[in-house]
């Protein structure tokens, strides 16, 4: 066995990997605090990462919150009152339970995160400015299989 990382070029790669995705948590961070202050001054970062699962998987029970974000229960308890109290969910009863509540975002959230899309869009564009589109589309599914395969995990 040698110690040149010439001779494990993939080993060497793979070790690259925490670096970069350390820079990645720190810039994603960067935006998630950019972004909850962007939609309201009032909205704590983890209430806007409670926001966004929402959006895309309305109308949500508390549970299912919790699972995707590993967020405590009386944390997101804070968060969704603090969103209601907002006007940026509403809730209703659970059909299946009436004890407990479904969480939906409200038309004033939709309005907003589409606004902040096409700001967000744009700043990915910039940033893949000059990559071909092939090479766009490679990036996007390695990512996705990337974030798949850790999922599982």
């Amino acid at each position: 066995m040698t110690d040149d990382p010439q001779a494990d070029p993939r080993g060497e790669a793979v070790s690259a990997i925490e670096s970069e995705m350390s820079r990645l948590v720190r810039t994603l961070r960067r935006a998630v605090l950019q972004n909850a202050e962007r939609f309201s001054p009032e909205l704590q970062p983890s209430g806007y990462s409670v926001l966004q699962y929402i959006v895309k998987h309305h109308p949500t029970a508390p549970g299912a919150i919790i699972q995707a974000t590993r967020m405590d229960k009386s944390a997101l308890s804070r968060q969704l009152r603090s969103l209601k109290e907002l006007g940026f969910v509403s809730s209703v009863p659970d059909p299946g339970d009436g004890r407990a509540q479904l969480y939906a975002p409200t038309d004033l959230t939709l309005a907003r995160l589409d606004d902040m899309r096409a700001e967000t869009k744009e700043l990915y564009a910039d940033a893949l400015d000059g990559w071909p589109t092939p090479d766009v589309q490679e990036f996007v599914r390695l990512l996705g299989e990337f974030n798949d395969r850790t999922e599982r995990r």
